[in-house]
């Protein structure tokens, strides 16, 4: 995982429900990476915004 999210960039809270195997994936791949659980779905947001046909 290349992308970082920038320190100092404003983040808003908001909720959002996932499905529980798509969270144990999340999850995985943010211990795996020594990662945040919200630090791997910013990522993840990041990366589908930026790869939007």
């Amino acid at each position: 995982m290349g992308f970082k999210v920038p320190k100092g960039v404003d983040k808003i809270p908001k909720t959002v429900r996932l499905d529980e195997s798509d969270c144990e994936i999340i999850q995985k791949l943010a211990d795996e990476n020594k990662k945040s659980f919200n630090e791997v779905v910013n990522i993840m947001v990041k990366y589908a915004i930026e790869n939007m046909e």
